[in-house]
């Protein structure tokens, strides 16, 4: 099962302005990627913190969990219990990093304007294991292999902006 999220504009709003801030204070502390080998102008810093943090704000509302920024705080979970990785590509995978904690549960969300969904998740350990090494020190797994959202240990908090979803409903 996944579950489609649908943000307001103030949700957007919220959600992109913990992105920048995110963005200012890593800018501020001279944080540096994991890829170190990437060029920076191939690190989509800004695009990175705003989608990142629009996907940890639909994971909170789906699980009616509070959302933090983390603004500065890089040693905490994204929502509660768990890591939230989100994509804008059509067809995004899940992403598990060597420096990623493989007991942490990684939940992919794919955005498309103010809708995410929520394709599923899998413990860190399952995507370095049943994945595919995509670089060096960097996983996938493909949305069809995650477990469902229906298999989170967290209850859905179903409305009429949080829904399971149907191929023919978006």
């Amino acid at each position: 099962m996944k579950v489609l999220v649908t943000l307001t504009a103030s949700e957007l709003r919220e959600a992109a302005h913990g992105g920048i801030e995110r963005n200012i204070d890593a800018m501020k502390r001279g944080r540096k990627s994991y890829q170190s080998d990437r060029p920076d102008h191939e690190q989509n810093w800004w695009q990175s913190h705003i989608i990142g943090a629009i996907g940890e704000f639909a994971v909170a509302k789906a699980l009616d969990l509070p959302w933090n920024p983390t603004v500065g705080q890089i040693d905490q979970r994204d929502v509660g219990e768990f890591e939230v990785r989100t994509s804008e590509l059509p067809k995004p995978v899940l992403r598990f990093r060597a420096h990623n904690d493989p007991t942490a549960h990684y939940i992919l969300a794919g955005l498309r304007n103010n809708k995410v969904l929520l394709h599923g998740w899998l413990p860190g350990y399952a995507v370095r294991d049943l994945g595919f090494m995509e670089y060096d020190n960097c996983w996938v797994a493909q949305p069809d292999t995650l477990y469902s959202m229906a298999d989170l240990n967290a209850e859905i908090a179903w409305s009429d902006t949080v829904v399971c979803y149907s191929p023919m409903s978006s």
